[in-house]
């Protein structure tokens, strides 16, 4: 833990990764500005479990107006930034153009800030696993850091665009960044897109009602809080570095049907209630060799079992506390797969 004379901005603080992220930062001690178009700051108030004893200096703000985004940069002496403000893959379907905007042209724009602030400033920003495709020609569903990036989808596309942008800062201006590409994210406050159904099938066996998983297969899970913890040793990594890295995020590989039983497990009142679907998630499901602990150190990566009893645990207290409610119940009949790139929100 580094405090100093840190001060971080964390975009999209409002979304799972960025309350996780606010969360970890207050806990460090360390003072943090919090953004996001919406003032809606439910989720961090979930895994905070209604504790209020440390709030962030909270800033409405939307990515795509750039002297805004340089304004908070600058009157705060923002010392690193974790740019999480983003669009998900649904919304950049439906309407590609804003999800352009927010995604491509605000991440210029926390970029820009940089710049005109014309000092050091440490920047790890989210990029996807997306950027992969499911079209990619990695073997068996396995990728490395240095694999082809094929996106197919706005979404995707988007985020490699906003890799390219990072490299063209460093090559022009000097900055350095890193970009981190979670794969499926989860524990409390993960409830937004189709792979945050093993999110809510551990609400669900908490509150005690079925729930059906929408996909079978692999999945690499990635426990909310050590994703958080990532983006934070990442941006301490950029600072100064000059340097523009793109890298995976370790995870944990499982079946779905093996993560059905540890849900079981940690909630045996459970059993019967979780089912799931057989058709894969069509998305990379292991990685080889992450580069990300030879450049930050020891990142946390959490052990299945723990996570997934950790957050069965607080969506107990949660529901107790009357700060979240039962998800509905899914029904058995099948689903059709929707775009599964949704992988951090």
């Amino acid at each position: 833990m580094r405090t100093g004379s840190e001060h971080f901005l964390v975009t999209g603080a409002a979304g799972c990764i960025g309350a996780w992220v606010v969360r970890r930062l207050l806990d460090d001690g360390i003072p943090v500005t919090a953004t996001d178009i919406s003032e809606d700051l439910r989720r961090l108030q979930l895994i905070s479990l209604g504790r209020d004893d440390v709030k962030p200096d909270f800033v409405p703000l939307d990515v795509t107006h750039a002297g805004d985004v340089a304004a908070v940069v600058r009157d705060r002496q923002i010392t690193h930034i974790v740019h999480l403000a983003g669009l998900q893959v649904p919304f950049c379907a439906a309407n590609p153009p804003l999800g352009a905007l927010v995604n491509v042209v605000g991440t210029v724009n926390v970029f820009e800030a940089v710049r005109a602030a014309g000092r050091r400033v440490g920047l790890a920003y989210a990029s996807s696993a997306a950027v992969y495709g499911i079209n990619s020609p990695a073997t068996d569903r396995v990728v490395s850091d240095d694999s082809p990036l094929r996106p197919d989808s706005h979404y995707g596309v988007y985020k490699t665009a906003n890799e390219g942008t990072a490299r063209i800062y460093s090559m022009t201006e000097g900055i350095g960044s890193i970009g981190l590409r979670p794969f499926v994210v989860y524990g409390p406050g993960r409830d937004q897109g189709l792979t945050s159904d093993p999110t809510m099938a551990m609400l669900a066996a908490a509150a005690k009602i079925p729930f059906r998983i929408k996909f079978g297969g692999s999945v690499l899970l990635t426990y909310a809080p050590d994703c958080a913890r990532a983006f934070i040793l990442a941006a301490r990594a950029a600072d100064g570095s000059g340097q523009a890295v793109s890298l995976n995020v370790p995870g944990r590989p499982i079946g779905v049907a093996a993560l059905v039983d540890l849900i079981e497990e940690a909630a045996p009142e459970s059993v019967g209630l979780i089912s799931h679907e057989s058709t894969p998630l069509e998305m990379p499901a292991l990685i080889t060799a992450p580069a990300l602990e030879a450049l930050l150190g020891p990142v946390p990566n959490c052990p299945l079992r723990e996570g997934v009893q950790a957050t069965i645990s607080d969506f107990r207290n949660a529901l107790a506390a009357g700060l979240l409610t039962p998800p509905a119940a899914e029904a058995p009949a099948r689903v059709p797969l929707q775009d599964p790139a949704q992988v951090a929100g």
